[in-house]
């Protein structure tokens, strides 16, 4: 999954949310001055990605952008927070652009205490409204032609993520199937493990 399901596949804790969205930047090392909350989130990003990794019918998604390449993981996870804002009030407690806003304002007021990479990761997400810049399919678009930016030219010279358009356009139907069966699964795997109370969570 991406940015918005790591962070709203959290605690209502904003030490848990910054956890689990810095785990794949920091690579999932705790830092100086890590709170129980963060390490909390960092936790729960690996397990997150682990049942994602294993999951049908993300595996299904995946084929559906076909037989072979290295990005189709990383597309279909910003696909998939694409339909996770077409589908939000479906799974989630409260507004989208209340949850994006409160975590934008919470994480300003934590830059300090985290390492320089992390608070530089977060003023991008928040400098460039990285949450909700999914809503529309445009933004999608433009997601993958921002990643195709930063490939190193070992793996340009073999594939774009945004060479999946044309597929993720034809099948976005069926991908949307997919998340449909794939999210309430994560969503019961996530209160599971985290032994989250309905008032510590974002999701229904």
């Amino acid at each position: 999954m991406n940015y918005l399901a790591h962070t709203v596949l959290s605690k209502k804790d904003i030490d848990y949310q910054l956890g689990n969205l810095l785990a794949d930047p920091l690579k999932g090392k705790a830092w100086a001055g890590c709170s129980p909350s963060h390490l909390d989130g960092i936790q729960m990003h690996g397990w997150i990605d682990s049942f994602t990794d294993t999951n049908q019918h993300v595996r299904r998604a995946k084929t559906r952008l076909g037989t072979k390449g290295y990005l189709k993981g990383v597309v279909i996870d910003i696909t998939f927070d694409h339909l996770l804002i077409k589908h939000w009030k479906h799974f989630i407690n409260t507004d989208i652009n209340k949850f994006i806003h409160t975590f934008h304002i919470n994480s300003l007021k934590q830059l300090d205490t985290l390492p320089k990479q992390a608070a530089d990761f977060i003023k991008r997400i928040i400098a460039h409204n990285v949450l909700s810049s999914y809503e529309d399919y445009s933004g999608l678009v433009s997601a993958l032609q921002r990643i195709d930016h930063r490939l190193s030219p070992r793996i340009l010279a073999k594939e774009t993520a945004s060479s999946y358009l044309p597929l993720i356009a034809s099948n976005l139907e069926s991908i949307e199937e997919d998340f449909l069966l794939f999210f309430p699964e994560l969503a019961h795997y996530f209160i599971d493990k985290s032994s989250s109370t309905a008032h510590e969570r974002w999701l229904k």
